[in-house]
């Protein structure tokens, strides 16, 4: 190894036992170890008698490493808050203290029961089965989630279900329902989708707005003055309809992709478009609709689909990289094909 190399991988230590306050950090492996052997003991008292289950936890597009707290009697179906062991080794890597890791787990599982219904940890489905409701995923990144729960296709995506336990301007509680849970609980899978059909709308209430209108509360929130952002589109009340485009989300901007499956709610948009149009997943939580008529040039619009994705959208945030088209005649959704397909 070369003298210079030596000389920086050294300070490169240097700098990361000092910054650790002098202490020798636990690899992940260790780490593990140590959580699910003292875990438990940062807990409230009320916890004692219970024990630590590990499990994989899929998450959109990706997996995380869940502890869960279960009482050691129990059987059957329960749900607990989850600790994810990455987001915990993170944490610790940041601040170097496995107690100060610790003593924030207890604070979060403290925090989070105030989330849960007072019998959560008996689980009884019927009580919960207002709270089912859709998750539109993409398929081709997600075949380890979708493998694990009662899920159907649409288009070349996949929907699957969950319970949400609560929902506010903050984000969602709640999780997902797998394949042990539709089995304990006797569960079909046309039974969830009939729930969440319904249930999915009435907690997530859709709206739609055009772009401008998005772009104006973007503004605001960032700081721009009311002049600077009615300056910005001084004639957005001129757009010809067929050229106006809009957004669809819903009223917490929380899984607001979901509206592909309710095709009144798209139908209503196009029909203030007055053609065909294009729907774009822009991510997870909202839908781009615009006319066909006056954006042709589908390839365009994929890849630029494409490219918001990977340069902008978080991972976990991705649905698609294909856009759908509606028709304005029978309602019907479907995927345009890429050249490739189509030839």
């Amino acid at each position: 190894m070369h003298m210079n190399e030596r000389i920086l991988r050294g300070a490169f230590f240097y700098c990361k036992y000092f910054y650790n306050g002098g202490k020798n950090m636990l690899d992940y492996e260790s780490f593990t170890k140590r959580v699910m052997e003292e875990f438990l003991d940062y807990m409230p008292k009320e916890y004692e008698d219970c024990k630590l289950e590990i499990r994989k936890v899929p998450k959109v597009n990706h997996c995380l490493t869940g502890v869960v707290i279960r009482p050691k009697e129990m059987t059957g179906s329960y749900c607990s808050p989850t600790f994810y062991m990455e987001r915990m080794y993170e944490q610790y890597q940041n601040i170097g203290s496995f107690e100060k890791v610790m003593a924030d787990q207890a604070v979060y599982l403290k925090e989070s029961k105030k989330y849960l219904p007072p019998d959560a940890m008996k689980f009884d489905f019927e009580s919960m089965k207002d709270k089912v409701v859709f998750q539109v995923v993409n398929t081709s990144q997600n075949k380890e989630m979708i493998s694990l729960c009662p899920h159907r296709t649409f288009l070349d995506l996949t929907v699957v279900y969950r319970v949400v336990l609560s929902v506010d301007d903050e984000g969602v509680s709640g999780f997902l329902i797998t394949n042990d849970i539709a089995r304990i609980e006797d569960i079909t899978e046309k039974v969830l989708y009939s729930l969440a059909k319904k249930n999915t709308k009435k907690m997530f209430p859709f709206k739609s707005e055009r772009i401008e209108q998005t772009m104006c509360r973007l503004m605001k929130k960032w700081g721009a003055t009311d002049e600077e952002v009615d300056s910005s589109f001084p004639d957005m009340d001129s757009v010809p309809n067929s050229e106006q485009v809009y957004v669809i989300s819903n009223k917490y901007e929380f899984f607001g992709a979901n509206a592909l499956l309710y095709k009144d709610v798209i139908g209503k948009v196009a029909k203030n478009i007055g053609t065909d149009c294009y729907v774009l997943p822009s991510s997870v939580h909202d839908l781009v609709v615009l006319s066909t008529e006056a954006f042709s040039e589908k390839a365009k619009l994929m890849e630029l689909v494409r490219e918001t994705n990977h340069e902008h959208v978080k991972v976990s945030d991705r649905l698609s990289d294909s856009i759908y088209i509606y028709s304005i005649v029978d309602g019907s959704i479907n995927k345009v094909e890429t050249e490739e397909e189509a030839s």
